[in-house]
Formats: structure tokens, sequence, C-alpha cells
């Protein structure tokens, strides 16, 4: 694994745009959701499982509302579903969702440094949205680009390609923050960079994630320890 700072000193162009993903690397996010799923089916007289939540997590908002209505035989359609979630979503990511450790450092390194910024989610805009107001973050990124927008999963490169188009920056100089394994699998083979974030939410899967990743932190800011030495 080369040391980051290798990797910066060897060309001044080698980082021109910067990709961060949301849940579980900018916010302590993940574990939220699970209270989202309870708090609703709580609402319907159903007990959410961690199982149940973990499902629901990986699906669209559209899908996760028809996985819950076919589930749970529940009377309410699809679309009151999705708004009586999106708005114990967005309460919480408006008032509770805190920063990761070490997030704002980086952040402002990289804004210091006129390196833009793009956000890739599978989140929904609005509660991104939210949350960055709550922090005052939305001045760092150049856009939010989401899965339900570009039409494909992090399962595929087509959002972070996206994001190098908007940036004008090609996917061997951006620098892409993750904390999932799948995803960082995809920007690994579409030839980014990549740095993997530890989550606990993703506690089983660190130790693939460590040896994909060309990076690794616990914390956000290590990175700029690397880079700084």
């Amino acid at each position: 694994m080369e040391n980051l700072l290798e990797w910066f000193k060897r060309s001044v162009y080698m980082i021109q745009g910067v990709i961060f993903d949301v849940d579980g690397t900018l916010f302590d996010s993940l574990s939220m959701w699970e209270r989202v799923d309870q708090l609703y089916l709580d609402r319907k007289g159903v007990k959410a499982t961690p199982e149940i939540s973990r499902q629901l997590f990986h699906l669209p908002l559209e899908k996760g509302a028809l996985f819950i209505k076919n589930k749970f035989h529940l009377k309410e359609d699809v679309d009151t579903i999705m708004k009586e979630i999106m708005h114990i979503s967005r309460d919480m990511y408006l008032n509770e969702v805190p920063v990761k450790k070490g997030v704002l450092s980086v952040l402002n390194y990289f804004q210091e440094k006129h390196i833009p910024m793009t956000v890739a989610t599978s989140n929904n805009k609005e509660l991104v949205k939210a949350a960055f107001h709550r922090h005052h973050m939305g001045h760092y990124f150049k856009e939010i680009l989401t899965s339900d927008e570009i039409g494909r999963g992090k399962n595929e490169p087509d959002i972070y390609l996206k994001a190098c188009q908007q940036m004008h920056v090609s996917p061997e100089n951006t620098l892409v923050f993750e904390d999932a394994l799948h995803a960082l699998k995809t920007v690994k083979t579409a030839g980014f960079r990549s740095v993997g974030c530890f989550d606990a939410y993703s506690i089983q899967d660190q130790p693939q994630i460590k040896r994909l990743a060309d990076h690794y932190v616990v914390e956000m800011d290590e990175i700029l320890k690397e880079i700084k030495e």
C-alpha cells in the first residue's frame, strides 16, 4: 500500500477532486435507520427486528416502502408510507445526526487547497441537505449526487463517474471516501483512489475493507496526518 504522502509528492496533479459518501462516512447515521424503522413500525403496532432494518437499509426509499407494505400487510399505500418514513428521517437528520470525528478538518483542508468536493450518496437528497443545514456543511460541496437521480446504485460506477464529470477530473486523479465494502469494490475497479472509513455498523466488513482500500482510517483526519508527515 503506497503511502499517501508519496502519492501526493509524485505529482501536483494527483488529487484534482474528492468524492465523499454520506452515511457512515461524513455522518454517524447508519444505526439511526434502525430507529427510523422501529419508530415507524411501532406506530403501526409491528416490531422491527435488526435483520429487517438491515434489509431496508440497502433498498431505495420506494422499494423499502413496498417491502414494508407487503411484509407487514399494511393498509397504507406506498406513497403514504414513504412520506411518513421521510418525515421521521428528516427530523432525525435535522436535529440528531452527528458529524463523524475528523470530518470537518478534512473538508477544510481540501477547501483551502481549492480541490473540488462532491457528495455521492444512496440516501435521499433532502435528508442530506437537512444534515448539511444543521452542521453548516453545504458550502464545501460542488454537488450532491444520489443513486436515485443517477438510476444506478453503488454496485456500478456511474455515480462516481458523474461526479468526476461535474468536477472536470479523471478517476485516477480523484480520491473517494467510502465506508461500504461494495462501494469500495466499485471505485477500485473503476480506477479511483480510495479511502476506507471505519464504521461500527459494518464491523464485520472491516478486515476486507482494510485489504481493499488504498488507505484506511478510523477517524477521517488520520488521512491528514499521513499527507502532512
